[in-house]
C-alpha cells in the first residue's frame, strides 16, 4: 500500500510541476504561428501569465490582414487533461452584422482530454444564452440557444425543433 501512495505522490508532484513551470507563452507564440499559416494574425494589447493560465488583455483578430475582432480579454487555463478559453466581451466588424451577433459578452471553450474529438462551447450576448459542442473529427458545430432575446440577423441562420433553437454548420 505504501508503494502504491509513493508512486501516486511522485505522479502528482511530476504532473504539478510540468504544469507549473509549462512554457504557456511560448505555446501562445506556436499558436500564433500555425493561425498566420491560415491568414489570421492576432496582435495583443498585454500578454500576463498565472500558476495555471495566460491572460492576453486587448486582441485583435486580423483575418487575411482585415480587422474582424476585438477582444477585451481571453483567459488560457490548462491542466493538461482538462483545457479551457475564456473571451470577455468579443466585438465583430460592423460588416458582418448581417451574418453574425456583433458583441458577445462572453464565451468558454472547454477541452477534455477524455473526449479528444470534441470541443465545449458556451456563452451568451445580446441575443441570449448558447452551449453546444464543436465535433473536430465530423467538423461539426451544434449550439442550442437555452436563453434568446432578439435574434435579429440570426434568426435567419437558426432552426427550430421541440427543444428550441438551434444553429448547425460544417467547416
Amino acid at each position: 500500500m505504501q508503494v502504491v501512495k509513493k508512486t501516486l505522490m511522485i505522479l502528482f508532484v511530476v504532473w504539478f510541476a510540468f504544469v507549473l513551470f509549462m512554457p504557456k507563452r511560448n505555446l501562445y507564440y506556436k499558436l500564433e504561428q500555425e493561425l498566420a499559416v491560415q491568414g489570421i494574425k492576432v496582435n495583443e494589447g498585454k500578454i500576463s501569465e498565472g500558476l495555471f493560465t495566460l491572460k492576453i488583455d486587448e486582441a485583435v483578430v486580423y483575418i487575411k490582414g482585415i480587422d474582424l475582432i476585438h477582444v477585451k480579454e481571453v483567459s488560457f487555463f490548462s491542466l493538461i487533461f482538462y483545457s479551457s478559453v475564456d473571451l470577455k466581451e468579443v466585438v465583430l466588424d460592423e460588416s458582418l452584422s448581417s451574418i453574425a451577433p456583433t458583441k458577445l459578452a462572453d464565451a468558454t471553450l472547454s477541452h477534455v482530454i477524455w473526449s479528444p474529438g470534441h470541443v465545449s462551447v458556451s456563452g451568451q450576448g445580446d441575443f441570449g444564452a448558447f452551449e453546444g459542442d464543436i465535433d473536430l473529427v465530423e467538423r461539426k458545430v451544434h449550439l442550442d440557444f437555452t436563453e434568446t432575446a432578439e435574434l435579429g440577423a440570426l434568426k435567419r441562420q437558426l432552426k427550430e425543433d421541440e427543444k428550441g433553437w438551434y444553429y448547425e454548420t460544417s467547416f
